[in-house]
């Protein structure tokens, strides 16, 4: 068996306690198999709101679903039981197309959260990620989605991207041409197709291995391909959105090691 990286493994462990699956169900006492299809959410607090992020091509495409299946529901799950999937609020607290993002109020209070944790944005406004900072994140691959009549598997993979390039409305990036993706039994694997990250939380890390959230995830082909991520930015301690960007980042003192 290869060795295990434990500070990998720790690291990967934090990131995965702060997203979480969001899908499509036919209705809410659909199984797992019915899932039609999923992306990735962001737990997010902000100091005043606990809160849910994604992108707004993921609300739009499940209102799609929603006018064929007037039923549907657009579903979570945080704890590792199909019986503690939870609904998400019927309208959304704020939507902005133009960024692709969408926000949703949590609840936190009725919600079983499992071992998932709001991730607590310290530091307003949120500092833009800067050229050649390292992004990590997790996400849910809908191509590794299994199911069974009751459980579901969505298949949480880490990315580590490059940033290439910052606008004022996205961040492009790309990963390391030298990066094998590899299984559990250290064999390489073909690059991953990104359906399904749409919406997963970007952080970069500093040196002391703490957090900070630059962007969510909007769009991408596979993971050897260029990524876009919006920036984290546009939200606010109060959950609405605002196109007007700051120009601070994160200080190159705070830059990851890797």
């Amino acid at each position: 068996m290869p060795g295990i990286d434990i500070d990998q493994f720790v690291g990967e462990a934090i990131l995965l306690r702060h997203c979480a699956p969001i899908f499509f169900a036919p209705s809410p006492t659909a199984r797992p198999p019915a899932i039609y299809a999923n992306g990735t959410l962001a737990l997010v607090d902000t100091g005043e709101l606990k809160l849910v992020v994604t992108s707004s091509h993921v609300w739009d495409e499940f209102q799609k679903y929603k006018q064929e299946v007037p039923t549907a529901c657009l579903c979570s799950v945080f704890a590792s039981c199909w019986g503690y999937s939870v609904r998400l609020p019927e309208q959304p607290l704020y939507i902005d197309r133009e960024i692709d993002l969408v926000v949703f109020e949590a609840m936190p209070g009725s919600w079983k959260m499992g071992c998932k944790e709001y991730y607590r944005v310290e530091r307003w406004p949120i500092p833009k990620a800067a050229v050649k900072d390292k992004i990590e994140f997790m996400g849910f691959p809908g191509k590794y989605r299994e199911t069974a009549v009751n459980s579901a598997n969505f298949g949480a993979s880490y990315f580590e991207f490059e940033v290439l390039a910052v606008s004022d409305r996205k961040i492009v990036s790309a990963g390391a041409s030298d990066h094998r993706f590899l299984d559990n039994d250290d064999k390489e694997v073909p690059p991953i197709e990104m359906g399904g990250l749409s919406g997963s939380p970007g952080y970069v890390r500093d040196t002391k291995g703490r957090l900070s959230l630059v962007g969510f995830v909007q769009m991408g082909e596979t993971s050897s391909d260029y990524l876009f991520l919006t920036h984290a930015a546009f939200l606010r301690r109060d959950g609405t959105l605002s196109r007007t960007l700051v120009t601070e980042t994160i200080p190159s003192a705070a830059k990851p090691a890797r």
